[in-house]
């Protein structure tokens, strides 16, 4: 069965950044995943999780780390969660800040859920992966560890928890969970935790600045309803589509990106009744109302989108819009 969900690119990049720093080399990191630096660098970009799991297996040989999920989540700084990072540094508090990471979650990585348990001088956030998914004990460290890692970064100063437990058994010597955490946390736990106190989620942060916490907000509401939903592959696709280079529109490269065969996903996709076919045409025609819309040449457009010539774009753009191309670009 295919996962169509996702991950986003600023933290797929942000492991990468741990790998390396373990002595592998990027290029090490990557060979033969389906995963390239375009891909990479995009500031919205999404990942498979079968395509990040197969990066955390990688990334665990090579490096014979198996502590890189702490080593991974202490060093979590805002461009690791992109827009959600920027809202977080101009949080009033870690109260809210921890709000928003609830409410926004999906942007970082749609593995698993987080929920909080609030008590008179506590919160408990409890993590789960979602129902049928096996992480790597490694990734559940590195999420968990980043949220502590990220609040520590925000408040300026130490936090340490009430408490922590994860529901697998250690992976690293003891003495690299207090370096990491502060703290031993159990193993072998019910559930997944981080347990940290009313004091520490209410002292003020330091970097407040409320305008552009909403001001990031409203680009992390954006970028939420801009997500396809959970489990539909055809939403998978039309996003990878929106960023797929002309010459990589081909349903080899899209089973590739999610770890999966052509024949398991074109099972898929009539499954949801929709045809490849559809959606290529569907991301060209939005790719090239794009350019044309911003002032490119018909020419310039129909080069960047692998056409043969101008006169097969402009007549694709005629049967799309039911106008000339001309029209389009007078009307920017």
């Amino acid at each position: 069965m295919i996962d169509p969900r996702t991950v986003s690119a600023s933290y797929v990049r942000s492991l990468l950044e741990t790998i390396e720093q373990q002595g592998v080399t990027r290029a090490e990191a990557l060979r033969g995943l389906p995963l390239d630096e375009t891909q990479l660098a995009q500031a919205n970009g999404r990942v498979a999780l079968g395509v990040m799991g197969l990066l955390w297996q990688r990334g665990l040989q090579l490096t014979g780390d198996a502590g890189l999920g702490l080593k991974l989540g202490t060093q979590a700084r805002p461009a690791t969660f992109n827009v959600l990072g920027h809202a977080l540094m101009n949080c009033a508090t870690l109260g809210q800040a921890l709000e928003l990471m609830l409410r926004y979650q999906r942007l970082v990585s749609e593995a698993g859920t987080l929920s909080a348990r609030r008590s008179a001088d506590a919160v408990a956030l409890e993590y789960r992966a979602h129902p049928g998914l096996a992480l790597l004990p490694q990734q559940v460290e590195g999420i968990v560890a980043g949220i502590l890692g990220q609040s520590r970064w925000l408040a300026g100063r130490p936090v340490l928890p009430r408490a922590m437990a994860f529901a697998h058994a250690p992976q690293a010597d003891p003495a690299a969970y207090r370096a990491a955490l502060g703290v031993l946390p159990d193993f072998g736990a019910p559930l997944t935790l981080l347990e940290l106190a009313a004091a520490d989620l209410e002292a003020p942060l330091p970097q407040s600045d409320a305008a552009m916490c909403a001001l990031h907000c409203r680009l992390a509401d954006g970028l939420l309803e801009a997500l396809p939903p959970i489990g539909f592959v055809s939403g998978f696709a039309r996003q990878w589509l929106a960023s797929a280079a002309p010459g990589a529109m081909r349903i080899d490269d899209l089973a590739a990106a999610l770890a999966t065969s052509v024949r398991t996903l074109q099972r898929q996709l009539a499954k949801e009744q929709v045809h490849w076919t559809t959606l290529v045409d569907g991301a060209r025609r939005d790719a090239a109302l794009r350019l044309l819309q911003s002032g490119t040449t018909l020419e310039a457009a129909a080069q960047a989108l692998g056409y043969h010539d101008a006169s097969s774009l402009s007549r694709a753009v005629r049967r799309w819009s039911g106008q000339a191309p001309g029209r389009l670009r007078r009307s920017t």
